[in-house]
């Protein structure tokens, strides 16, 4: 008996020591890969804000009752800061995609099928990115050169006007991230909370063209604030995966 036990000793420890070889790289890469996407979403986080240091302040910026000759010159006033700051923020919103594609991924493996809330959680990442980066465009083009009154205003709305309605994909990527982490608890639930305040927040940035100058308005400080639910966000949930 004692001799039986022995000889399935080795071929028990032979087993385990087996694996531990063929399951413990997985497990590390997955852990390795959480961390990536963790600090990829720092990454973003940080470079937002150095964006927006680099910017002239959004709230002096002349608002959709200006004139093209106001838009204008405050433009090429400020064209190294603007132009500076975009290049930062378009680095930025890259780096966020890899973000939301890592924590895409990560969110996938523990959702059951059919993943619905992950699929759309992506997807609206990848929307709000392509209409962000869109409203660059105009914006660019305000302020690498000098523009007439009459281009530089519908330039200046168009940026702010896909700004605007790049709050819709947001509400949408950070309303299904809400109920996909309250509903595996794979992540704090405190990070829920605070991505469904957002997505909320975001659907009064898509309002904004209700009316002039009033609180739902784009020359209200509703187009500077609601963001700033977005952007700690993302450093919450980076934080969260970093500790997952």
């Amino acid at each position: 008996m004692a001799e039986s036990i022995t000889q399935r000793a080795p071929g028990g420890s032979t087993r385990a020591a087996e694996a531990r070889r063929r399951f413990g790289p997985a497990v590390e890469n997955k852990s390795s890969a959480a961390r990536l996407t963790a600090l990829a979403g720092f990454a973003s986080f940080d470079l937002i804000i150095a964006a927006a240091f680099v910017a002239p302040p959004l709230w002096n910026a002349p608002g959709t009752m200006a004139s093209g000759s106001q838009v204008a010159a405050y433009a090429q006033q400020h064209a190294g800061r603007i132009i500076a700051s975009l290049v930062i923020y378009s680095v930025a919103m890259g780096v966020f995609l890899c973000f939301t594609a890592g924590l895409w991924s990560w969110l996938r493996e523990r959702e059951h099928p059919p993943q619905a809330l992950s699929s759309i959680f992506a997807f609206g990442a990848l929307a709000l990115a392509v209409l962000v980066l869109s409203a660059f465009v105009p914006a660019y083009l305000l302020s690498y050169r000098a523009q007439p009154a009459t281009i530089a205003g519908p330039l200046g709305d168009l940026t702010f006007g896909l700004l605007a309605l790049s709050g819709i994909p947001t509400a949408v990527c950070m309303g299904a991230y809400a109920v996909l982490v309250a509903r595996l608890r794979c992540l704090p639930r405190w990070t829920a909370w605070l991505a469904a305040a957002g997505a909320v927040a975001h659907i009064l940035i898509a309002a904004s063209f209700v009316s002039h100058g009033a609180f739902l308005s784009l020359e209200s400080l509703v187009i500077v604030w609601v963001p700033a639910t977005f952007f700690a966000w993302i450093a919450a949930a980076s934080a969260a995966l970093l500790r997952a």
